[in-house]
């Protein structure tokens, strides 16, 4: 999605469409959670070898994991 200079942000929805209103691409995730010093994290990672890159990956507390597919 090529970004449009001339939008106006007055005329964005405020809860835009991830995938038609800010070109998100939706791919599966894998979620490996870890405990490490008492404190419980999460590794979170693209499925697909072909999009795991070099910093492809996040390191996250494992509270703040959520689905997408359930979340409204």
């Amino acid at each position: 999605m090529q970004h449009d200079p001339s939008t106006d942000w007055w005329d964005v929805s405020e809860d835009p469409d991830p995938t038609d209103d800010l070109g998100y691409e939706v791919v599966e995730l894998d979620v490996i959670s870890t405990n490490t010093n008492g404190e419980n994290r999460a590794l979170v990672l693209p499925t697909d070898e072909d999009l795991l890159a070099e910093d492809a990956f996040m390191i996250v507390d494992e509270a703040s994991v959520r689905d997408l597919g359930t979340v409204r």
